[in-house]
């Protein structure tokens, strides 16, 4: 009976270990991914700081207060929704031209999977977003 015990210890161990690695990458994916499409308007610190920022007519969004402006609860939902262009935000164009949506699915266009991939992208940095609530 010990060595199943010793095994099951092992085996979650494993898995946390493997579970920790795949979410640190993915953090790291997600801050690509911002800086590359999101931190010229927002800011690296999502605080709505970025170099085009005082060009745009609008005010850039400070993404670092989602959480506390929804009561505590980061809107993972929400943020995806509006990278992606599935919901309306005046400075990423309309309905009809989803800004990063669009330009998502253009660039996964050769994968199997081109809805899917652009969704993770959208997923993954608005995980990325989630860590620079203060």
């Amino acid at each position: 009976m010990k060595p199943n015990i010793w095994a099951c210890l092992l085996t979650l161990l494993l898995l946390w270990f493997f579970s920790t690695l795949a979410w640190g990458a993915e953090v790291d994916q997600g801050q690509k991914l911002y800086l590359q499409y999101c931190s010229s308007c927002h800011g690296i610190d999502g605080r709505g700081n970025g170099t085009v920022a005082p060009y745009l007519k609008l005010k850039v969004p400070d993404l670092s207060l989602l959480k506390k402006n929804h009561k505590g609860i980061y809107p993972l939902s929400d943020v995806m929704t509006a990278i992606d262009g599935s919901r309306a935000v005046r400075a990423h164009g309309d309905r009809q031209m989803p800004v990063w949506g669009e330009q998502f699915r253009k660039e996964a266009e050769k994968e199997k999977y081109t809805e899917l991939t652009s969704l993770l992208k959208a997923k993954v940095i608005a995980e990325y977003v989630a860590t620079l609530q203060r």
